[in-house]
């Protein structure tokens, strides 16, 4: 098992560097060339709606194990138009930036607020649909409310919480997305290393009897160290500037592991209400797509707020 999930992660960290590192030199190939303009994320955008598909399968299985029967069609599109709806705003600005040097957008706030507007409201399209598809098939009493929350409840788990990755890379470029995977993910590896070789005390015994506490502090310590990694030693070298402070990688390796390990427990409630190991097959080793992203969804909005504020940078200026 260990082998297996080793073999696995590793194969999937590098496809997304491979991904990554095509989305960098198309977007920029475009803009240094002035042949053809190409926005960021024309890669990565495309290889995460698959994921996103993956995810809502997923959860709507999940639902259905449970009881709930939102119509899936509704909710499928309301997760892939919230997605498109804030890339195609973040791309807006893009263009403005680089092309039009409308230098009013550069702000990270003020970029957000375009990009959130057109997220919000495709929310709201889906909150609107999934009404209506139920008016559409409503037959007798009974089933009508919960399988509108679940329906609203996958759009807003899956499709808005995404939202925070589109904003994260196209606001703030890849060296953004990827300290979220990158920390993130380096907690999901020392709390299971740790847990593994010296866990003794239960962290949540009923929800996730896995996860120990002395496995969550080795969380911690692998996440403030891939922090530490990528601020200090990565991005200055990459872009020839300065470290990030030590409080901002720090706090930012930390919250993060915490918030992460809130997403990671948070997918194992929806699937423990639903007497569920795990989300799906699809990642051998470590079970369904939901079971890899889960920590980022959660993870997501915190390490937005992190960059937004400035408490971390790239090493340049942006």
């Amino acid at each position: 098992m260990i082998q297996r999930r080793l073999l696995f992660g590793f194969l999937i960290i590098i496809i997304l560097l491979i991904l990554c590192w095509l989305d960098v030199s198309i977007s920029h190939y475009g803009l240094t060339r002035e042949i053809i303009w190409l926005p960021r994320g024309i890669i990565l955008l495309p290889a995460y709606m698959v994921c996103l598909v993956f995810l809502t399968r997923e959860v709507l299985r999940i639902l259905n194990a449970a009881g709930l029967h939102p119509l899936a069609f509704i909710v499928y599109l309301g997760n892939l138009l919230i997605a498109v709806s804030c890339w195609l705003a973040n791309v807006f600005q893009q263009y403005n930036l680089e092309v039009l040097h409308v230098t009013a957008s550069k702000g990270g706030w003020q970029w957000a607020s375009t990009a959130s507007f057109w997220a919000l409201l495709a929310v709201a399209a889906g909150v609107i649909l999934s009404f209506a598809a139920e008016m559409r098939r409503y037959s007798h009493p009974g089933g009508v409310t919960i399988n509108l929350a679940g329906a609203v409840f996958t759009i807003a788990y899956l499709g808005l919480l995404s939202c925070f990755m589109i904003q994260l890379h196209m606001a703030y470029e890849i060296w953004a997305i990827l300290s979220l995977v990158i920390v993130t993910k380096m907690c999901d590896i020392g709390a299971y290393t740790v847990g593994k070789l010296i866990g003794r005390h239960k962290m949540t015994p009923g929800l996730s009897p896995g996860k120990t506490v002395e496995g969550a502090m080795g969380g911690i310590l692998f996440s403030c160290f891939g922090s530490w990694f990528w601020f200090v030693i990565a991005l200055p070298l990459c872009n020839d500037g300065n470290p990030t402070p030590w409080y901002g990688w720090f706090l930012f390796g930390v919250v993060i592991a915490l918030t992460g390990m809130v997403g990671d427990l948070a997918g194992s409630l929806i699937k423990r209400d639903s007497n569920m190991k795990d989300s799906g097959h699809a990642v051998p080793g470590f079970g369904g797509v939901l079971d890899v992203f889960d920590s980022l969804l959660m993870a997501a909005p915190v390490a937005y707020l992190f960059w937004a504020f400035g408490f971390v940078s790239p090493g340049k200026h942006l």
